[in-house]
């Protein structure tokens, strides 16, 4: 991603010790980053599904869903 509008306000940020006007050169930014949406998002946050000790044969479905395969389940002494 090549935008030298915004190499230019990055770099006038970086110069500029006014709060207020590093705060309307964020805004600038920010206008910029709405227009172009320069972002390729790589990450999604984990699922993460916790079972008790002594369950057996569970797998989590990879669209997050904690019951995918409850009828193949099964516990220590019954009980999960």
């Amino acid at each position: 991603y090549c935008n030298h509008t915004l190499d230019a306000l990055y770099q006038e940020e970086l110069a500029t010790p006014d709060v207020g006007a590093r705060q309307q050169i964020f805004a600038q930014i920010h206008q910029i980053y709405l227009a172009d949406f320069p972002f390729i998002v790589l990450y999604s946050p984990p699922v993460i599904f916790i079972v008790r000790k002594g369950t057996h044969n569970y797998q989590p479905s990879p669209l997050g869903f904690q019951d995918e395969n409850v009828w193949e389940w099964w516990c220590d002494n019954g009980k999960c």
